[in-house]
Order: C-alpha cells, then sequence, then structure tokens
C-alpha cells in the first residue's frame, strides 16, 4: 500500500488539503496525519486543530521536539495532544537553548521543531524509511513560489497547487464548514514568526504588542548565546527579526508612521515593507522554500 504523510501546520489551507486527502486516499494509501507544536502557535490554531480533527476524522497525531542538550544528538519526539501540547513556548526554547536564536541567516527553527520531528515519528514509531514516502504539504495555486525546488527528490507534494486551488477557494470552503481558524491573517499561527513581513510584524507590533512577550524574553536571555557567526548583527547580538533587529526595535518602529497590513489581496508591494519567508497564509510549513 503507497504511504503518506501529511504534515498539518494547522492553517487554513493545510487543513483543506488534509481533508481532501484523507477522504479520497484513506482506502487506498496508509496515511499519517502530523501537527507540530513549536509551543508559539496561537490558542485558536490549536483549537481549529482539534475541531478538524473531530469534524473530520483526522486520527491527527500531535508532535513536540524533545532537544537533547548533547552536542551531535538529533531532535526527537514526544506524542502530546490538544490538553498536553505546550502554550508557554517551551519547545521553542529547549531548541534556542541548544542552537541560538534562529533568524534569516540561521533560518533553523521549522526544521528543528517540525521537519525534524514529524520525521522522528514517522522514522521511529511507523518505521516508515526516508524517501519511501510522500510528504503532502499545504502550499496553494497562487503561491506556487513557495514549492521547494528539490521537491521531486525529497518526495514532497503539493496537492492543493497541483489542483489549482486558490486562497478564496480555501477561505470559501473552509466557511462551510461551521467553524474557522477565527484569527487574522498577520497573526499567522506562530503569532510572531520572524519569518513575517515587516508591515505585518510592525502592524502586530502596534495592534498586538503582547505577542511579542516571548521574543522579547528570549533575546534577553540569549541574545549573547552563539555570537560567533554570520548570524549577529552590528551590536554583535543575535536577534530574530529581518535586519537583525530586535522585538524592542520592532515595538519602537510601530511607533512611527507606516501602512498597516490589511487581510486582502493588494496589488502593491514594497520590498520593504512586504517581503517574507517561507510563512504563508496563517501558517509555518515545512517543504516550503525560504526564498
Amino acid at each position: 500500500m503507497n504511504r503518506i504523510a501529511i504534515s498539518f501546520s494547522g492553517g487554513r489551507t493545510s487543513a483543506v488539503m488534509t481533508k481532501m486527502l484523507v477522504e479520497k486516499l484513506r482506502p487506498t494509501h496508509e496515511i499519517t496525519v502530523n501537527f507540530a507544536n513549536t509551543g508559539c502557535e496561537h490558542l485558536k490554531t490549536l483549537e481549529f486543530v482539534d475541531k478538524c480533527d473531530k469534524a473530520f476524522g483526522f486520527n491527527c497525531v500531535w508532535l513536540e521536539a524533545v532537544i537533547d542538550p548533547r552536542k551531535g544528538e538529533g531532535v526527537r519526539h514526544k506524542i502530546v495532544n490538544f490538553e498536553t501540547a505546550s502554550r508557554d513556548g517551551r519547545p521553542f526554547e529547549d531548541f534556542i537553548k541548544k542552537y541560538g536564536i534562529p533568524n534569516m541567516t540561521t533560518p533553523q527553527c521549522t526544521t528543528r521543531l517540525k521537519e525534524n520531528v514529524m520525521d522522528s515519528y514517522r522514522h521511529g514509531e511507523l518505521g516508515w524509511a526516508r524517501r519511501q514516502y510522500d510528504t503532502a504539504v499545504g502550499i496553494r495555486a497562487d503561491e506556487a513560489h513557495r514549492a521547494r525546488k528539490d521537491a521531486a527528490k525529497e518526495r514532497f507534494i503539493y496537492p492543493l497547487l497541483e489542483s489549482g486551488w486558490t486562497k478564496d477557494m480555501v477561505v470559501s470552503e473552509v466557511r462551510s464548514w461551521g467553524f474557522d481558524l477565527e484569527i487574522p491573517e498577520q497573526l499567522g499561527n506562530c503569532t510572531w514568526c520572524w519569518k513575517k513581513s515587516n508591515r505585518k510584524l510592525l502592524t502586530l507590533a502596534k495592534e498586538n504588542p503582547e505577542v511579542f512577550e516571548f521574543p522579547l524574553r528570549m533575546e534577553d536571555k540569549y541574545s549573547g548565546f552563539k555570537c560567533d557567526s554570520a548570524a549577529v548583527g552590528p551590536d554583535g547580538k543575535r536577534n530574530f527579526f529581518r535586519g537583525h533587529r530586535s522585538a524592542l526595535d520592532l515595538l519602537e518602529l510601530s511607533k512611527m508612521p507606516f501602512e498597516a497590513f490589511e487581510d486582502k489581496y493588494s496589488n502593491v508591494f514594497d520590498p520593504v515593507y512586504d517581503l517574507a519567508s517561507g510563512c504563508g497564509m496563517s501558517s509555518c510549513e515545512v517543504g516550503v522554500s525560504d526564498q
């Protein structure tokens, strides 16, 4: 029987893809649906994953990273659930304690906290060998640029991209379910994600400054850790955000005039404010290009 691993990020696009594949392929494929929680996901994301699982019978396996602090020891996994999943960023902080603060120069958090975690589960508990199954990722046709160039080699597949699904189609489908993700696009799943555009981040800093509590705390504790690489800024510190900015920098910049992000299509693109990296509609995905 063919095998397919579904990476369920907790976003709308990913949910639509998961529902479509489970309904279509479960009779003919061995399927595992996995959600990797970093501890920084919005509570509404956890609720949405739980609602989808119960409504559509995903049999989703909730996972979190187990970070071994010893050098040379890889990331492992533990199985959690809606009730026991971290809400305080503990898996993310454990990652930072070992690898340092991630940023554009060292973009390791998705790999370590999601991809490696799901690989650990699939290889260790299911006995699935690497590249002996397809991994389905929620990318739409209107964001085809996010697909990895080595997708075929690594066996990543993008069913919604291949089927021509767009953002409007995804939103329309989710509206028919009777429940929704209930968070605006700029909040996304990982609320403060450093991969977001400056416009989204500054909008959050102005309208929801509380979401930066975790990166503020992490930079206060770890910005001086592992600072012997290009990951550091001119001040010699290792911060999260584009241009080596800190969370405090963003909060200060948000006090200056700028055009806030609106959750709608726009033909206006400003490379200073709108350039993002690997962060799609309300989700951070494995199997996505950061370019």
